[in-house]
C-alpha cells in the first residue's frame, strides 16, 4: 500500500452497494491509507449525515472534503441528492463526484450543469477504479491545481 503524507481528507461515500462501497474505499486506502473515509447506504441518509439529523445528530465529524455519490440509490436518487446538495449554502463548494454504471452521456451533461465536479463510470476493476480514485483526489486535494469542472472516465 503506498503511503503518503498528503493532506488526510474527509471523504463520504454514499452507495447502496457494500461490494461497490468497499472496492470504493479499498481504492482510496491503496492510494492513501490516512484518509477518513465514511459510508452511507442511501440518498437519506447522506442528506441526514451532511445536516447532521436523525442517527448522525451528535456526529462530530468535520465536513467532508469531498462526496463520492451513487448515482442510482433508493429513497432519494444521486440526482435529487446533487441537487440539494447545490442548494445549500454549507455544502454548495463541497465537490461531488458521481459513480455510476448507467451514466449516458446526456444523463453526465445534466450531472456536470446542476453541479457535479465530474463522472465516472463504475468499474469492477481495481485498476481502473484506482485510477479514478486519483483522479479525484488529485482534484480534491489541497496540494493540487484548481479543481476540474469536468471528468468523465470510462
Amino acid at each position: 500500500m503506498e503511503k503518503s503524507n498528503e493532506h488526510l481528507l474527509n471523504i463520504v461515500i454514499a452507495d447502496d452497494d457494500e461490494v461497490d462501497q468497499f472496492m470504493m474505499k479499498k481504492a482510496i486506502w491503496e492510494i492513501n491509507s490516512n484518509h477518513k473515509i465514511t459510508s452511507v447506504y442511501n440518498g437519506l441518509q447522506l442528506i441526514e449525515y451532511l445536516q447532521r439529523k436523525g442517527t448522525y445528530k451528535n456526529c462530530g465529524e468535520p465536513k467532508p472534503d469531498c462526496i463520492l455519490l451513487d448515482l442510482n440509490m433508493p429513497l432519494l436518487t444521486g440526482f435529487d441528492v446533487l441537487k440539494k446538495i447545490r442548494k445549500s449554502p454549507e455544502f454548495d463548494k463541497t465537490p461531488v463526484y458521481i459513480f455510476s454504471t448507467t451514466a449516458t452521456p446526456t444523463v453526465t451533461e445534466k450531472l456536470i450543469s446542476t453541479g457535479a465536479n465530474g463522472c465516472y463510470i463504475k468499474s469492477h476493476k481495481q485498476l481502473h477504479l484506482k485510477k479514478a480514485m486519483q483522479d479525484v483526489l488529485k482534484q480534491v486535494s489541497p496540494h493540487s491545481p484548481e479543481t476540474v469542472s469536468f471528468s468523465t472516465k470510462k
